[in-house]
């Protein structure tokens, strides 16, 4: 016989979305013991869309940036709390770089023929 499983689902506070996350536990305890339940149930969880909308692409949106700079800590170099930071087509090994080097990386849409929102 299969255990139980205990759920916990949470749909997007912003209005008029519908979209949805589930957390699963394996035992109840477990659940109400969860840190979900406590951030989300308290505030109410956003979907990635809703959570940081300015890094939405879109046609009114084309183009976001994210920048980071290294520090040293302890002898060793971070970016974002991590020594390498990759993405979609990079890879960046923090030690290869002195101190203070910036990482820009920036994600662009180009819509089809100069398209644009209304026009799709």
């Amino acid at each position: 016989m299969a255990r139980p499983e205990y759920r916990l689902r949470f749909t997007c506070k912003h209005p008029g979305c519908q979209e949805h996350v589930t957390f699963r536990y394996s035992t109840a305890r477990d659940r109400s013991a969860s840190f979900e339940l406590s951030a989300y149930g308290k505030d109410g969880w956003l979907c990635s869309r809703h959570r940081n909308p300015d890094e939405v692409l879109s046609a009114s949106n084309p183009e976001t940036r994210f920048e980071a700079v290294s520090y040293d800590s302890h002898g060793r170099r971070f970016i974002n709390h991590s020594g390498m930071v990759s993405g979609p087509g990079f890879k960046m090994f923090v030690d290869d770089f002195p101190e203070g080097t910036r990482l820009i990386v920036t994600a662009r849409i180009e819509l089809p023929g100069g398209a644009t929102q209304e026009q799709s």
